[in-house]
């Protein structure tokens, strides 16, 4: 934290309620340094391990969470109480698999988009748990990519094929 107070970067800590109790409590002195510095407009503090730190206010520290799964805990009160928390939802697949689709050009998006969230529904509720089958957002985006590039590469052919064409291949390799 010292490095991105020194330097008004701003760091995002991604699952951090996955971090064993006794470094978040270090965390937390840290980062309650740093915010206290802010707060009281100084160019330079005391750090935690008794350094003198040179402060950029622009710093930012963002966290990640997903409570309730295995491993995770809660955080701790002093620690809560440093952070804002954003409730996050759900991102609805069909609206980003159109619009993605309606970028790369394809004409008949709304019907395609349609076809494509049905069909991976189908695949995530049907097909079992394993994991060589993703068919999660990072997995979509990824054939969309594609979808993309064979529509620039084939301007001219049935873009409900081509989309068929792509699904197949991305997942049947």
């Amino acid at each position: 934290y010292k490095g991105l107070a020194q330097s008004g970067l701003w760091g995002c800590f991604d699952e951090f309620n996955r971090i064993n109790l006794d470094v978040l409590s270090v965390c937390a002195q840290q980062i309650y340094c740093i915010l206290s510095a802010i707060r009281e407009r100084k160019k330079s503090f005391v750090f935690t391990d008794g350094s003198t730190v040179s402060l950029d206010p622009r710093v930012g520290f963002f966290i990640t969470m997903n409570p309730g799964y295995a491993g995770r805990q809660e955080l701790p009160e002093n620690l809560k109480a440093l952070f804002r928390g954003v409730t996050m939802m759900v991102p609805n697949r069909q609206i980003i698999i159109k619009v993605k689709l309606a970028a790369c050009g394809y004409q008949e998006n709304d019907i395609l988009s349609k076809k494509f969230f049905v069909l991976y529904g189908l695949c995530e509720q049907q097909l079992s748990k394993q994991a060589h089958y993703d068919f999660g957002l990072r997995n979509i985006l990824s054939v969309l990519r594609t979808a993309g590039a064979s529509k620039r590469a084939n301007p001219d052919k049935s873009e409900v094929y081509l989309m068929m064409r792509t699904l197949r291949d991305m997942n049947m390799s």
